[in-house]
């Protein structure tokens, strides 16, 4: 398999989208509201409401756990952009008289 090359555009664009998105998905559990009024005087609302809590509790620990990982590569991404950068300078440098 040839080798993959990337440029710093590139992963800088990469590396801001993961940005974006590991403080989007988090936040995106503010959008959901249980229903609490609309279930009424159903017999069964005290239960479906509890069903309802445990799934955005659930969902939030797992969109939170997802904006962790999208975190992690964003700092991944930037650290090989740092890396690509601090490369490209120091070839530059050994290339110039002295």
């Amino acid at each position: 398999m040839p080798d993959l090359v990337l440029g710093p555009a590139a992963l800088e664009q990469a590396r801001t989208a993961m940005a974006s998105e590991a403080r989007r998905l988090p936040a995106m559990i503010d959008q959901i509201v249980v229903p609490r009024a609309a279930l009424g005087e159903l017999a069964s609302a005290p239960a479906m409401l509890d069903a309802l809590d445990q799934v955005v509790r659930t969902l939030d620990g797992e969109l939170g756990a997802a904006g962790s990982r999208l975190d992690g590569l964003d700092r991944a991404l930037d650290a090989a952009l740092t890396a690509i950068q601090t490369d490209d300078r120091d070839a530059a440098a050994s290339l110039t008289a002295a």
